[in-house]
């Protein structure tokens, strides 16, 4: 998997025509950290796949995969408001419980503050399932095949992530959600429009 993931992040930077010290400069990385990822002589950590990420435009989880099978017995904590934040246009991500390896699940704490899917960074896809429970305020959730769907607090709804979709805060207040992604794998790995 360390081999597959380097040479995706690779196509993909040369897809966006980045050089390793472009990425580097961007991502706040070091070229020689960059190199081992893409070489796979490095495990890749959720901090730095979403640096990478972030410059690329790629769902995370992209980067996160593993077929691999889980070992048993884990434990991860995540105290209140010290997860791992990415940012978006329009949308604040916390991760949970990122030290965790090798796992199947990501988690976020999500607060969405644009009020319009464009203003929350458009339409985005990636494979896999996505979970959303509202925990505050009102969200507008757009997917490509059916009417948006309003979700009230403590509403929930599980859809395949592949499907084109987009989010809108629709309260005076921003929208707070828990969210989570499972992570599979993408063996022939398309830089997806609009994906953050």
């Amino acid at each position: 998997m360390t081999r597959e993931l380097g040479e995706m992040i690779r196509q993909t930077r040369k897809k966006m025509g980045l050089t390793l010290r472009e990425l580097g400069e961007q991502s706040g990385l070091t070229v020689s950290q960059l190199s081992k990822l893409e070489n796979g002589k490095q495990r890749i950590s959720v901090d730095v796949a979403l640096k990478i990420a972030g410059v690329m435009h790629v769902p995370v989880t992209s980067f996160l995969a593993s077929p691999r099978a889980m070992p048993q017995g884990r434990r991860s904590v995540t105290r209140a408001g010290t997860g791992t934040i990415h940012a978006t246009d329009g949308m604040r991500f916390e991760v949970l419980c990122s030290d965790f390896r090798d796992k199947r699940n990501i988690f976020w704490n999500v607060t969405v503050t644009g009020r319009t899917p464009e203003e929350n960074g458009g339409w985005r896809a990636h494979a896999g399932e996505e979970f959303v429970q509202v925990l505050s305020g009102r969200l507008e959730l757009h997917t490509r095949h059916y009417e948006p769907l309003i979700l009230e607090q403590g509403d929930s709804v599980l859809f395949d992530s592949d499907t084109d979709h987009a989010y809108a805060s629709i309260s005076e207040e921003p929208t707070l959600l828990f969210m989570s992604n499972s992570m599979l794998h993408l063996p022939g790995f398309d830089l997806p429009d609009g994906a953050a």
